[in-house]
C-alpha cells in the first residue's frame, strides 16, 4: 500500500506549500510565466479548494478544484515533483477528488489536460470533449467525467 495522503488546505501555510510546489514544476521545469500560473483563485475561498499531496511524510504534489456551477468541479493545477511520477499517485489522488465532489452531490468533473497525459485521464474515465487547443504555448485538450 503506498503511503499517501491527501490534505484539504485549510490555511495560509498549506497553501504556500502548494503554490511552492506547483512554482517547481509548472515555472521553473515547464517554462510557464508565474504571473499566469498564479492567479486569483490562489486563495483560501469557498468556490475553490486547493490539496495538498504528501508521499511518504514530503509534500509531493497539489491539486486545485474551482466550482463553476452547482454540480461541476473543474480540476486545475495538478501536479507532482518530477521525482513523485510514475508511481500510481496520480489515480489514488483522481479517485479521492472524485469521491470527494461526489459525497457533495457533485455531477461532473472537466479539465483542461494537458495533451501529453491525456491518456491518462482516460484510464481514470475521462473522455474528450473537444479538438486539441494551445494554453501557454501547450497542448490541451477538455475533458470530462459524470461522476
Amino acid at each position: 500500500m503506498k503511503k499517501i495522503e491527501i490534505y484539504e488546505v485549510v490555511d495560509k501555510d498549506m497553501l504556500e506549500r502548494c503554490l511552492d510546489i506547483r512554482n517547481k514544476v509548472f515555472s521553473i521545469e515547464k517554462g510557464v510565466p508565474k504571473e499566469i500560473e498564479v492567479d486569483g483563485f490562489d486563495c483560501l475561498d469557498e468556490s475553490c479548494r486547493h490539496f495538498l499531496i504528501r508521499y511518504q511524510n514530503d509534500d509531493v504534489g497539489t491539486i486545485r478544484c474551482l466550482c463553476t456551477s452547482d454540480d461541476v468541479v473543474r480540476i486545475q493545477r495538478f501536479c507532482f515533483l518530477k521525482g513523485y511520477r510514475g508511481l500510481g499517485l496520480g489515480r489514488i489522488v483522481m479517485e479521492y477528488i472524485e469521491d470527494y465532489y461526489k459525497n457533495q452531490r457533485f455531477a461532473t468533473i472537466e479539465m483542461d489536460a494537458k495533451y501529453e497525459v491525456c491518456e491518462f485521464y482516460e484510464k481514470c474515465g475521462y473522455k474528450k470533449v473537444s479538438d486539441v487547443f494551445m494554453e501557454v504555448n501547450i497542448k490541451h485538450i477538455k475533458m470530462i467525467k459524470e461522476i
